[in-house]
């Protein structure tokens, strides 16, 4: 410990408390700043756009998971690497998860209408990942050495070389999706209605029927999980 750079021990930290601490950021948008409005029309284009940007930010999550080894891409707080992912989406960006991420809070924040919060969010996004980032290769540099040496050699940290693209060694795994991004999805679609709730000044019948049909299937998800005997194994191409 005592030889690691302040840069990873500020990322161990904030790798930890990942989850948690856009929490204070969300509240000081919701305090401090005003959702915008440029009309209808305008408003309804933008809340598309946003919605669209978070979907496929989603979807680089559920690529990044989907395809990913037991035992890493994990909602865990500590650092855990079973195995190297380097192929598909891994192939061509090292840290996929955290660009999803960055794309879905800013699909959040453009629906929301305000530039000030959206710039605010996604500069403490891309602080809080550029520490992360430190903390994990310091830590998968500790257990692949010259595997993940020659990996970051070939594949960019945050942008993507498609060329570099190498099928995924695993099949897609449906069922981790649905396990690990239960969360992530839930969290998103609940915020989303919530802003739009805050910029309209309303909260309609709709909202609460979409609310509740999703509060139903997260709960219904997390039984299932908690039954137990869920065979999410990895399945290796031939």
């Amino acid at each position: 410990m005592k030889n690691k750079k302040l840069s990873v021990k500020i990322g161990d930290v904030l790798f930890k408390y990942r989850s948690f601490t856009p929490i204070p950021l969300i509240i000081i948008v919701l305090v401090f700043f005003k959702p915008g409005n440029y009309g209808d029309e305008t408003n309804l284009l933008i809340t598309i756009a946003g919605i669209l940007i978070s979907i496929i930010g989603e979807l680089i999550r559920i690529m990044s998971v989907g395809f990913s080894y037991f035992g890493t891409s994990g909602r865990e707080n500590y650092l855990r690497a079973e195995n190297l992912n380097i192929s598909g989406i891994y192939s061509i960006v090292r840290n996929p998860l955290y660009i999803g991420n960055v794309l879905m809070f800013s699909g959040l924040l453009i629906v929301y209408l305000n530039i000030y919060a959206l710039g605010l969010f996604v500069f403490f996004l891309l602080i809080q990942y550029h520490f992360i980032i430190k903390s994990e290769e310091n830590y998968l540099k500790g257990i692949y050495k010259e595997e993940y040496a020659n990996y970051c050699k070939n594949t960019n940290s945050v942008f993507p070389k498609f060329s570099k693209f190498v099928k995924p060694e695993l099949y897609f795994n449906l069922k981790k999706i649905i396990f690990k991004e239960n969360d992530s999805i839930f969290n998103m679609a609940i915020m989303f209605i919530i802003l739009l709730a805050l910029r309209e000044k309303t909260f309609s019948i709709y909202y609460i029927i979409i609310i509740s049909i999703f509060v139903m299937i997260y709960i219904s998800i997390k039984i299932w999980k908690k039954k137990g005997n869920i065979d999410i194994t990895d399945r290796r191409r031939k």
